[in-house]
C-alpha cells in the first residue's frame, strides 16, 4: 500500500513526505521493524516511541506514525495523528488486508471468566466444523499456530497479521478476550464484532480506571461502538451491569443465567467431579454434564452457550463442547501430585474471583479448605483488604504470601491482605516466600483437607523488584509433593 492510500484510512491524520512511499506493514517495537514497515512511535507511560526512531530507521522503516510533528532530517514519510493508538490499529487492519472482514468476530469482556468462556466458545465453533482462532490470556491460536500470550488482548500490530494468517488457513471465526485496557488503549479500534459477551463486573484495575463507573463505561464500548449494527449482545439475566448494557433491546440479544434467562440451567447438581444440569434454550432443551467445578463455571458455560446460539451454532455442537471441556491451565485446575488430598491452582486475584472459587469449593466438599494467596504490587491497593476478607470468611486455613510484588515491599502488601483476613475472623499466617508458603500448606494438609493456591494460575514467572523470576504454582506443587514437601 502507498502511504497516501494508507492516510485515507486514518481520518484526521496528516502526511509529510512522498505519498507514493510503499509500506508493507506496521509495528510498534523498533527492535522488530523490517524494511518497508511503518514504525508506530506511540506515547507510553514512561517513554515515547520516538526515542527509538533511529533504531527503527536503521532497520529499514519506510514511514513513521506518531502523535508528534516531523523531526528534522528524517527522510521517511511521516504521518502525524491526533489519535495515534487508534490510527495504529486502523493501519494494522488495512496493511494486513482487512482480514477481520472475512471472519465472524466474538468478543468476551468482564472482570472474571473471560478465558473460560472464550475457550468454550472456541471449542463449540470447532465442534461445528468452523475453523476458528482464539486470542486471550493463555494463548493466541490460529488453525496452524499456537503462541504464548503476551497480554490478554494483543496489540493490533500483532493481532492483524495473526488474523490474516487465520484467514489464509481457512478460518471462519475469531474468539477474543477483550480487556478493559485493550478498549481504553484502542487495541481493537476499528473492529466490528458480530457477538459481544459480558460475563460480570467486580472490583479490579481501579488503579487504572479510577472507579467502577469508569471501568464499566470502558467495558460498555464493546457493546456500542465496537459492535456491528446487526451484532448481538449476550449478557447475564438480572445482572445490574448487564441490564445497563442491554437497556435498549435489539434483535438477537440473548440473556443467560441459572434458573432464568433466554439460555438457562435448570436443576443443577454440583459435585467435586463436575456439574450436571438441564440446558434450556429458546428452541429446545438438553441434559448436559459439564466436567468443570462450581457455580461460576456453570455461569461461564451458560455465557458460552448463549454466545454459540448468537453465532447460530447447532445445540449438538454446543453441548458436545461443554461435555468435552476440561479445566484450563490455572482455572480451578486440579494438580495431580500424588498427595492424599486434592490440590487446585486458580487465577483468582480479585475479591469477587476469590469469593467465587471458594464458594464453588464449599458447595461441593466438606473438606478443610487451606488457601495460599497474595495480592499484586503496583496495582489497585484498595482491593487487598476485600481479598483478605473474602478468604478469611470462606477458608479454614489461610497463608498469605507474595504474588507479583513488583516494586512494592512484599511485607507491606501482605499486611494489607492479612488485615482483611483478620477482619473476617480468620487467623492468617504470613509466609512471604511463595515456595515456602506452598510447602507449608502441603505440610498442614491431611486426608480431610483441600489446598487451593490462588492468584497466579497459569503464570510461570513472579515479578519482583523489576525482575522476572521463573515460578509456576503447579510446578512447585508437583516438585514439593514429590519431595515430601
Amino acid at each position: 500500500m502507498m502511504a497516501g492510500a494508507l492516510l485515507d484510512r486514518l481520518p484526521g491524520a496528516s502526511l509529510r513526505g512522498n505519498p507514493e512511499t510503499a509500506v508493507t506493514g506496521i509495528y510498534h517495537d523498533s527492535r522488530r521493524i523490517v524494511p518497508g514497515q511503518v514504525f508506530a512511535a506511540m506515547p507510553g507511560e514512561h517513554r515515547h516511541g520516538l526515542e527509538y526512531l533511529g533504531k527503527a530507521l536503521e532497520r529499514g522503516a519506510a514511514a513513521v506514525l506518531t502523535d508528534r510533528q516531523p523531526e528534522p532530517g528524517v527522510d521517511a514519510a511521516w504521518i502525524t495523528s491526533p489519535r495515534p493508538r487508534a490510527h495504529m490499529a486502523l493501519a494494522a487492519w488495512a496493511l494486513a488486508g482487512d482480514p477481520q472482514r472475512h471472519l465472524q468476530l466474538a468478543g468476551i469482556t468482564g472482570t472474571n471468566g473471560k478465558t473460560t468462556v472464550a475457550g468454550l466458545l472456541w471449542a463449540m465453533l470447532e465442534a461445528d466444523g468452523r475453523t476458528a482462532g482464539l486470542f486471550g490470556t493463555l494463548e493466541y491460536r490460529t488453525a496452524r499456530q499456537r503462541l504464548d500470550a503476551a497480554r490478554t488482548t494483543p496489540e493490533a500490530t500483532d493481532l492483524a497479521p495473526m488474523l490474516a494468517g487465520l484467514v489464509r488457513e481457512g478460518g471462519r471465526a475469531a474468539v477474543m478476550e477483550v480487556s478493559s485496557h485493550a478498549i481504553a488503549l484502542d487495541r481493537v479500534a476499528g473492529l466490528a464484532f458480530d457477538v459481544a459477551v459480558f460475563t460480570n463486573l467486580s472490583r479490579d484495575h481501579l488503579d487504572y480506571h479510577g472507579d467502577m463507573e469508569h471501568y464499566f463505561e470502558v467495558k460498555s464500548r464493546l457493546f456500542s461502538e465496537l459492535l456491528k449494527p446487526s451484532g448481538k449482545r449476550v449478557v447475564p439475566a438480572g445482572d445490574p451491569w448487564g441490564s445497563r448494557l442491554a437497556a435498549e433491546p435489539q434483535r438477537g440479544d440473548l440473556t443467560w443465567g441459572i434458573g432464568h434467562g433466554d439460555v438457562r440451567a435448570v436443576n443443577p447438581k454440583l459435585t467435586l467431579d463436575g456439574t450436571s444440569f438441564e440446558l434450556v434454550t429458546p428452541a429446545e432443551s438438553r441434559p448436559v454434564t459439564l466436567p468443570l467445578i462450581g457455580e461460576h463455571n456453570l455461569k461461564n458455560a451458560l455465557a458460552a452457550a448463549a454466545a454459540g446460539l448468537a453465532l447460530e451454532l447447532p445445540l449438538d455442537a454446543i453441548c458436545h463442547a461443554l461435555e468435552a471441556a476440561s479445566p484450563l491451565p490455572g482455572r480451578l485446575e486440579p494438580i495431580n501430585a500424588g498427595t492424599p488430598f486434592p490440590v487446585y491452582v486458580d487465577f483468582a486475584h480479585t475479591p469477587d474471583g476469590l469469593r467465587a472459587v471458594l464458594t464453588a469449593l464449599r458447595s461441593v466438599t466438606d473438606r478443610r479448605l487451606i488457601v495460599v494467596f497474595g495480592a499484586g504490587g503496583d496495582r489497585d491497593r484498595g482491593k487487598r483488604w476485600p481479598m483478605g476478607e473474602a478468604v478469611g470468611r470462606l477458608a479454614d486455613g489461610v497463608i498469605v504470601t507474595s504474588d507479583n510484588p513488583r516494586s512494592e515491599d512484599p511485607a507491606a502488601i501482605a499486611a494489607d491482605v492479612a488485615a482483611g483476613v483478620r477482619a473476617a475472623g480468620g487467623d492468617p499466617v504470613i509466609v512471604l516466600d511463595r515456595r515456602e508458603a506452598i510447602a507449608r500448606a502441603l505440610r498442614a494438609a491431611d486426608e480431610r483437607s483441600l489446598v487451593l493456591v490462588a492468584g497466579k494460575g497459569h503464570e510461570t514467572e513472579q515479578e519482583i523488584a523489576g525482575r522476572r523470576v521463573p515460578f509456576s504454582d503447579a510446578g512447585v506443587i508437583r516438585e514439593l509433593a514429590g519431595g515430601q514437601a
